[in-house]
């Protein structure tokens, strides 16, 4: 990461979150899959996906929420942790596709002792198009 870590104090609301950039292989997928053991064919057999409607193998739906918590924990670097994580998958990511994760500060708050910042976090494709939206929140350790 070549950023300073977010501070509680410095950080306003509308403030981006630095962008995250992965695009999906074919191994990935298929690694993916086994390690989650996900059988389901659409996620690694090319064929099949195709004549299930898709461009393609698709990409799981909980890789790209991984790609969007990676993208938060990449940005929080020490300074904090992830509490919460939500996304929908809108459209189909497939190998070759360049997906970009990115987020914004929505709200600050403070709850008890915990600094808190929820976040509205998407992924979208090289097109532009909106793969995934989402929501995240962040605790500050500061």
């Amino acid at each position: 990461m070549s950023q300073s870590m977010p501070l509680w104090d410095e950080i306003r609301e509308g403030d981006e979150i630095p962008p995250l950039v992965k695009r999906p292989t074919y191994i990935q997928l298929f690694m993916f899959s086994a390690i989650t053991w996900n059988r389901h064919l659409i996620h690694y057999n090319s064929e099949f996906a195709r004549h299930d409607g898709l461009p393609d193998v698709a990409t799981h739906r909980a890789l790209i929420g991984n790609f969007l918590a990676q993208m938060l924990s990449d940005w929080l670097a020490q300074s904090g942790k992830i509490t919460r994580v939500e996304w929908s998958v809108r459209s189909t990511a497939v190998p070759g596709d360049s997906l970009t994760c990115r987020g914004k500060v929505l709200q600050k708050r403070i709850e008890g002792a915990n600094k808190l910042a929820e976040c509205e976090i998407w992924v979208e494709n090289q097109r532009g198009d909106l793969v995934a939206p989402g929501k995240g929140e962040v605790m500050f350790f500061d």
